[in-house]
């Protein structure tokens, strides 16, 4: 089967969160099973060209709703699979990827229509006609409507005869990728389908557009995808998610088990561990407290969280909660940034709390290794998680996680089995997670050892998520 995977983001290129690592392992994995893959991404001014060595592979225009753009495609590999990157110095030379700061660009509509007609006028100039295109949040969402509208029907492009069919990925519903009436002209689709497919409250959304015209809409665990079309997860467009019911499917995320393992793990202080010796588990524990100044106590845990301090994440519970888990006799170290309200928080903290508390405001790769591999306990008490990899990374480290019961958290945490969890969106469900999970470490040793055993076991390998998907790529090609 041949398969377009088109992307805003793939790492090492190019990232700003969780889909860049999905788009860059993903592929490969399908790639591994038989099946030729291409990924495809914007060439970004703050490109890391040193990724990988690449070279162009076509010069080309676009039909825009206002006249001819120039592109040109450039060409790499990426675990064996091919990458291609999008080229226009107008759309993409730019400081930010979407906007700077909280701002996005003013014409990120006209930027990504042109990315997503590029795409498939790229895949002529190559001679690939691909089977699917599978489509990956707001960005890419008008191909749809652009692959079955302009080339299937309107156009009627011999070269897209078949006519490739197309997958939708939502990532994050949160972020749809809306835009003003008056913009309508970019999409160049005529505007019948503008009050039934794209309008939402007076504006044009592109993800309602791309779940009305994918073939198949998929997000990235089991639980998201019901929470999207029954509660308030879904942000206004759980009506047509329920009408696409039949051809939803949730799909958890896999993990890359060469970065994320502590048995080769270059990041924590050079110290490996397994399941069956966990000894250097407790060594990476020592050094990590002495970087942040903290007391080596056996009976004392120490409580992990990596994140973006934004409400989302849960951040509110910690607010209101930090202080009485510390008073359970933990240590808690936090490496994240976001709201600056929860960052002038944290720092608070930690001055309150010096023996116990250790923070790092930033991104720091290293540091998020040797948390997951020195600490005991993992927090994750998100508001809403579509899928969530810090808790999987923590079942590898046998770092027990406590989660809420949200999306792919709980399809992968058990209570009592692997971590703890917790439903209720609120402080005294949290804590008393929390207050589980320290007592279990403390007083029940036996018990806590067989849960490391048993969340060190589970496999979340990305072949598991690459089969499911390819399933999905048959259901709707009958290949």
């Amino acid at each position: 089967m041949k398969i377009l995977y088109l992307s805003p983001e793939i790492a090492p290129f190019a990232k700003t969160g969780g889909l860049a690592d999905v788009a860059r392992a993903l592929p490969p994995a399908i790639s591994e099973l038989g099946h030729d893959i291409r990924t495809m991404m914007p060439r970004y001014f703050n490109f890391d060209a040193g990724a990988a060595p690449m070279e162009r592979a076509l010069k080309f225009t676009v039909g825009m709703h206002n006249g001819l753009r120039a592109a040109s495609l450039w060409k790499t590999e990426s675990g064996g699979a091919p990458v291609y990157f999008i080229a226009n110095e107008e759309f993409f030379f730019r400081d930010g990827l979407y906007g700077i700061g909280d701002r996005d660009y003013p014409d990120n509509l006209e930027r990504f229509v042109f990315f997503c007609k590029a795409a498939l006028e790229a895949c002529r100039g190559i001679g690939f006609l691909p089977d699917v295109i599978h489509c990956n949040d707001w960005q890419t969402a008008a191909l749809p409507a652009i692959l079955k509208l302009i080339y299937g029907v309107y156009r009627r492009d011999p070269f897209f005869d078949p006519l490739p069919r197309a997958v939708y990925s939502i990532h994050n519903l949160s972020y749809q990728g809306r835009f003003t009436e008056d913009l309508w002209p970019v999409l160049s689709i005529p505007r019948s389908y503008y009050t039934y497919d794209f309008e939402f409250y007076g504006q044009i959304n592109l993800s309602k557009g791309a779940i009305h015209f994918a073939d198949a809409v998929t997000t990235v665990s089991e639980t998201y995808a019901r929470e999207i079309r029954e509660t308030e997860f879904g942000y206004g467009l759980q009506g047509s998610l329920e009408n696409r019911r039949a051809d939803l499917h949730g799909i958890l995320n896999g993990v890359d088990y060469i970065e994320w393992n502590p048995e080769v793990d270059p990041h924590a202080y050079g110290i490996t561990y397994s399941a069956d010796d966990l000894s250097g588990k407790r060594e990476i524990k020592s050094r990590l407290r002495a970087e942040y100044g903290l007391p080596n106590k056996d009976d004392v845990p120490v409580i992990g969280m990596v994140a973006r301090f934004v409400q989302q994440k849960g951040m509110d519970l910690m607010v209101d909660c930090a202080e009485h888990i510390l008073r359970l006799n933990a240590q808690l170290l936090v490496l994240g940034s976001g709201d600056p309200q929860y960052q002038d928080f944290f720092e608070g903290l930690r001055r309150a709390h010096p023996d116990r508390v250790g923070i790092y405001i930033g991104f720091n790769n290293a540091l998020a290794h040797k948390i997951e591999a020195g600490a005991d306990i993992f927090l994750m008490p998100s508001h809403f998680e579509p899928c969530g990899l810090n808790q999987i990374y923590s079942l590898r480290y046998g770092t027990l996680p406590v989660v809420r019961l949200t999306g792919g958290l709980a399809d992968t945490i058990r209570d009592g089995e692997n971590g703890f969890t917790f439903s209720a969106f609120s402080v005294f469900p949290f804590y008393e997670a929390v207050r589980r999970a320290v007592d279990t470490f403390r007083n029940q040793p036996e018990e806590w050892r067989k849960m490391m055993r048993a969340a060190m076991a589970e496999d979340y390998s990305w072949k598991k998520s690459a089969e499911k998907y390819i399933d999905v790529y048959r259901s709707i090609t009958g290949k």
